[in-house]
């Protein structure tokens, strides 16, 4: 790699009040990048004044208005804000951690090389779960984003796998940089669980689900289980508890909780803070998502002790392996099955719980820095 280099980097989702999926990826591998390498003359791009602009100290920041957050404003900020900046600033490398590059066209066919990190491709394989002009937007600029960019990184071998199906891209050209958990987590001690059920569960036991709110997480399924679940077994005092909030509407769900009963309770987002007790309170994370990239819940929820009762589709079966029970998404009784094998408090149980430990572990946010540095390495070595 030169001696000097400047790298800029698109910041559009560090939202630091309430960083979820790629603003935790894409903040925790720039913290490690910049801190690792402060000889590198870092740009930070944002779409609004950060609520903690010294986050990334030596990084220079660049807040390019108006605030993207409409298609025609990311259409705006990706072919005019960002290039005329790029092409001010002059960099080796321009990284978009969401999967959205400016066109070569908008950067006059510059040399600065373009990467980007493509999560999952949801909005190409379950259209009707999104906005109409979201999904167009993404799907038209994600596939050129795809076949101009000089290296693209995913989240998993399942992401990659459907990236080089779908647009045809060779598999030298992708990057795994998997996702971690957001902070460092552990086993709970009995007087921190008793808190945390009293704090969630009303002091009761509960089970938990966390993530934003979209018909592909697929939660109505668990509320249709839960609510059967409790009509069997009406002397059991568990909880279901729904963390996260709402991404796009998902009427199913909302009629399914209509139908549901006192027991379900849905506290919001869950801070960083709260993430450790969370988790490692409940009696198991339930996790029924059709589609995903990666599933940082699923690690988060293992590191914490906490038992992981996935659905078996996507990449689920990737990141949990052999450490998680798995249900098939759509079948309920599947999940009735795996909530009456969760309050066993068997031997079954307690195994999973040991493999899930140790199968958080392999996912470090050091490991993810380390290879995108590498790639940035190998891209302009080559040059």
């Amino acid at each position: 790699m030169p001696q000097s280099i400047t790298i800029a980097i698109n910041g559009r989702w560090l939202l630091a009040d309430k960083m979820e999926g790629t603003g935790l990826y894409t903040h925790n591998i720039i913290k490690l990048l910049i801190e690792r390498h402060s000889y590198v003359d870092w740009h930070i791009f944002y779409d609004r004044t950060p609520i903690a602009p010294n986050l990334y100290p030596g990084a220079k920041i660049h807040i390019l208005r108006p605030a993207a957050r409409h298609p025609l404003l990311w259409t705006f900020w990706n072919e005019w804000l960002v290039p005329n900046k790029l092409l001010k600033i002059k960099p080796s490398i321009y990284w978009s951690p969401d999967g959205l590059l400016p066109s070569r066209k908008s950067l006059k066919n510059s040399s600065i090389k373009l990467i980007t990190t493509i999560h999952d491709l949801n909005f190409v394989h379950r259209p009707n779960e999104i906005p109409s002009r979201v999904g167009t937007y993404y799907r038209k600029t994600c596939e050129k984003s795809a076949k101009e960019a000089d290296r693209i990184f995913t989240v998993s071998k399942t992401s990659k796998d459907d990236i080089i199906k779908t647009y045809l891209k060779l598999e030298a050209d992708i990057d795994i940089t998997y996702n971690a958990p957001q902070k460092e987590l552990n086993a709970l001690e009995e007087k921190q669980k008793i808190e945390a059920r009293e704090k969630y569960g009303n002091g009761n036991p509960y089970f938990c689900f966390l993530g934003s709110f979209t018909p592909r997480k697929n939660l109505k399924t668990i509320v249709i289980a839960f609510n059967s679940w409790c009509l069997v077994n009406p002397n059991d005092k568990h909880q279901l508890v729904i963390g996260g909030r709402s991404l796009h509407e998902d009427e199913e769900l909302s009629n399914a909780l209509k139908d549901g009963n006192n027991r379900i309770s849905l506290p919001g987002f869950i801070s960083s803070e709260e993430l450790n007790s969370f988790y490692g309170g409940a009696t198991a994370f339930l996790f029924p998502s059709f589609f995903e990239g990666f599933g940082i819940p699923i690690i988060e929820a293992m590191a914490s002790n906490c038992l992981v009762l996935s659905s078996d589709s996507s990449c689920m079966p990737e990141i949990a392996e052999d450490a998680a029970f798995y249900c098939r998404p759509k079948q309920v009784q599947d999940w009735i099955n795996a909530l009456d094998f969760s309050v066993g408090q068997h031997e079954s149980v307690k195994a999973l719980k040991s493999k899930g430990l140790e199968r958080a572990k392999y996912f470090r946010w050091e490991n993810s820095a380390a290879q995108v540095w590498e790639s940035f390495n190998d891209i302009l070595s080559n040059d």
